[in-house]
């Protein structure tokens, strides 16, 4: 009796405050909200408010959604005139200033652990939800990284990577010799063999069993086919809320929004964990899970199969697309400019393909340079990076000494790889293929090596650099040696090569068709 008399109450409770008069003072109240905000953001109460930047910017996220979300990954672009006309430090949202002064790249990413840098969540927000968002690359406090990338990073060692380097070599034979065998057969995308090639290698190291891109009859799908769509998703995660929301119930919801999200989430949630789950029944193997697994170096709350499935997957992304866009840019422009190629193959002179070595192929100058010079040109990450700087005041002087900043602590502070390795100081002629900038008296350039970003830089480097250097390293010198005699360039220009826009990792203008070559 007591539910029955309480019930129309209720009802009528409801009815009352859900009045359209009522929703339409939530929604003034929330509007009202959002305006005290937007004008505390350009308010001298602001402590970024005296830093140079639009203040259309300044005055909330929208301008950054807009260039990032509705243009597609083009903020970067715009970044870049903020820079040509506000001078080095910007600020380039409420929240968040952006440096273009290669002299400042050491202190904002300091490889000082006693320094600690926290990454910022709204980046990580690209990460959207699932595995993905409690991986090591989405951990925002310093500390709890460092805990999770010094686990992983052993696996990942200059000395790891020489034990495992017989294996990448067996790959890229295959892969090349899979390419002979296309002779005749018509032009084709570079870079989806590429992509085959880096994915079998890091899922037979991770999991103990390639993915079996190479082997099968064509060069797609592979796991890039399937990833795009998640790229392609950053900007909208990290700028909307809501579909971060949604994205927790993507598993369940996969089967319904098309064929590359079911493919990813997929991927994500079935056929990543499965490959880990064998790794770890099979620990003879040897491989990073069933060793992580056996070590116990992590607590157990740390080694849940959600989150190490994030990691195989971060793994497989990070470890495919960006080496295979640099081999791919280093086979376009060998190819485009048969001098730089002829003096490649000066400098390989001498070495037997068969039996290729990483630390022999490091020391030939010119191969150095020309792998340098493709890393400057598609580096692996293309958005900005910003860090935190949380116990200490950074203070930027220009090195004219006319500027000068203090940067307040706990400000989220970066800098972007394709605005450093445009930078015509560092870089002259940028927009050129020009290995012969690596080099001083015919040999490597050092000092300028550690200006590049395209690892990332400081405490937060991406822990795959010596897998991507031993690879880069082995199939540069493959091809050059096996495959591009008999290669040329098919309806290629450079426009195909060039950096439009950013999705994580560079792009190219919409509607290129990717570096495509034939072999006779």
């Amino acid at each position: 009796m007591a539910l029955e008399s309480v019930s129309p109450l209720s009802l009528e409770g409801l009815r009352a405050a859900f009045t359209t008069t009522n929703l339409l003072y939530l929604v003034g109240l929330w509007f009202g909200y959002r305006v005290l905000i937007a004008l505390y953001n350009i308010s001298p109460f602001h402590p970024l408010y005296r830093f140079p930047g639009p203040k259309i910017a300044a005055v909330s996220y929208v301008y950054e959604a807009y260039h990032d979300w509705i243009l597609g990954g083009r903020y970067t672009n715009k970044i870049r005139e903020m820079h040509e006309r506000y001078g080095p430090i910007v600020r380039i949202n409420p929240d968040e200033l952006h440096c273009s002064d290669p002299n400042f790249l050491d202190e904002i990413y300091t490889n000082s652990p006693g320094r600690p840098r926290d990454k910022w969540q709204h980046q990580l927000n690209t990460g959207g939800a699932g595995p993905v968002s409690v991986t090591g690359f989405s951990t925002v406090p310093h500390d709890l990284h460092r805990l999770r990338k010094g686990v992983l990073s052993k696996y990942f060692s200059r000395t790891q990577m020489i034990k495992l380097e017989g294996e990448v070599l067996e790959f890229a034979h295959m892969t090349v010799d899979k390419l002979l065998r296309s002779a005749g057969k018509g032009p084709f995308d570079i870079k989806e063999a590429f992509n085959c090639f880096t994915a079998d290698v890091i899922s037979q190291y991770a999991f103990g069993e390639s993915m079996g891109f190479v082997e099968q009859e064509g060069w797609t799908p592979n796991l890039a086919t399937w990833t795009h769509s998640f790229m392609k998703s950053a900007y909208m995660m990290r700028h909307n809320t809501l579909g971060r929301k949604m994205a927790q119930v993507l598993p369940l919801m996969a089967d319904y929004l098309g064929e590359d999200v079911k493919a990813v989430m997929r991927q994500m949630n079935v056929v990543i964990p499965g490959l880990i789950q064998s790794a770890i029944d099979n620990p003879d193997n040897n491989t990073i899970f069933s060793e992580l697994v056996r070590s116990k170096a992590l607590p157990a709350h740390e080694m849940t199969m959600y989150r190490m499935s994030g990691e195989g997957f971060n793994f497989l992304l990070a470890g495919t697309e960006t080496t295979a866009a640099t081999l791919t840019v280093i086979v376009f422009w060998l190819l485009e400019k048969p001098a730089t190629y002829k003096k490649l193959m000066e400098d390989l002179q001498g070495l037997n393909p068969t039996n290729l070595k990483w630390t022999e192929l490091e020391k030939r100058p010119y191969l150095w340079a020309v792998i340098h010079e493709s890393l400057r040109m598609v580096p692996g990450v293309s958005h900005r990076s910003a860090r935190i700087a949380r116990e200490e005041d950074l203070v930027y002087r220009s090195q004219d000494g006319k500027i000068e900043w203090v940067i307040p602590r706990g400000t989220p502070i970066g800098m972007t790889s394709m605005i450093q390795h445009w930078d015509k100081e560092l870089f002259p002629n940028p927009d050129e293929f020009i290995p012969e900038r690596w080099l001083v008296d015919g040999q490597p350039n050092y000092k300028l090596q550690k200006n590049l970003m395209s690892f990332g830089k400081g405490t937060r480097s991406c822990i795959g650099e010596n897998l991507a250097y031993c690879e880069v390293y082995l199939m540069a010198a493959l091809v050059a040696m096996r495959v591009l005699p008999r290669a040329s360039l098919y309806e290629t220009t450079v426009e195909d090569v060039t950096y439009d826009h950013d999705q994580i990792v560079p792009q190219n203008k919409n509607g290129t068709m990717g570096v495509r070559i034939k072999i006779d």
